[in-house]
């Protein structure tokens, strides 16, 4: 007949067990839609070849974090050339500064198909 763990000893191995799975998953997945939600007001994440957010509102003068989630490099470019991070590699970070007010129309220079929209008022 097979001898069963203590109950105390499972209790505190499967726990450990369940938080060892989700720091690994979190590892392989990167960042999840809530951290990149939570990554600031004045933050761009960009994450699975898209900019998050899309459209950011920010008061004239803010300087706005641009980080890359992403294995591959990507910038974040003014249409107008007024803003431009310049090339960043997977995990690296950049920042813009928006002295002039308008809406301007951004996207990544080596995937034209990302875009968003910075509103600087």
């Amino acid at each position: 007949m097979a001898r069963r763990p203590p109950a105390a000893l499972v209790v505190l191995i499967v726990p450990i067990v369940a938080l060892i799975a989700v720091v690994v998953t979190r590892a392989v997945e990167g960042p999840s839609d809530a951290t990149v939600a939570n990554a600031g007001a004045h933050s761009i994440v960009i994450k699975n070849f898209s900019f998050h957010p899309q459209t950011l509102s920010v008061a004239k003068g803010t300087t706005v974090k641009v980080t890359n989630s992403d294995g591959t490099t990507h910038t974040l470019s003014a249409r107008n050339g007024s803003f431009n991070t310049g090339d960043l590699s997977g995990g690296a970070q950049g920042r813009i500064r928006l002295n002039d007010a308008g809406t301007f129309a951004f996207y990544c220079k080596i995937h034209n198909y990302m875009t968003g929209t910075l509103v600087v008022k």
